[in-house]
């Protein structure tokens, strides 16, 4: 209850919310056809290893899957696997970030 003594009826509280005209905040989330398990699979079979890292993000405009597999040879092989076809869009060796090429988010 405000200090005044003074709460407005809920009606009048719900009918001057109503009247704001508010943008709608909505998070985008890539989606996938692909799944996680699948994607990872899809890894796996191109660098056997250890899976670092399976995560759904974002590459150059497109839903993608971020893996990272870590070879015998203890080497951080990172692949952006499409998240509707499986298809691999770019591989690299991750041993500095500050190359990762064009299109792949900063971790």
């Amino acid at each position: 209850m405000p200090r005044h003594g003074y709460s407005p009826p809920l009606n009048t509280l719900a009918a001057t919310l109503g009247a704001l005209s508010l943008p709608v905040l909505t998070q985008t989330t890539p989606s996938a056809a692909v799944t996680r398990n699948q994607a990872t699979a899809v890894a796996l079979a191109a660098q056997t290893g250890t899976i670092a890292e399976a995560e759904l993000d974002q590459f150059e405009g497109r839903a993608a899957y971020d893996i990272e597999v870590v070879n015998a040879a203890g080497d951080e092989i990172e692949f952006k696997v499409d998240a509707e076809t499986g298809e691999i869009l770019n591989v690299w060796t991750d041993d500095d970030p500050t190359n990762d090429p064009v299109g792949a988010d900063s971790d």
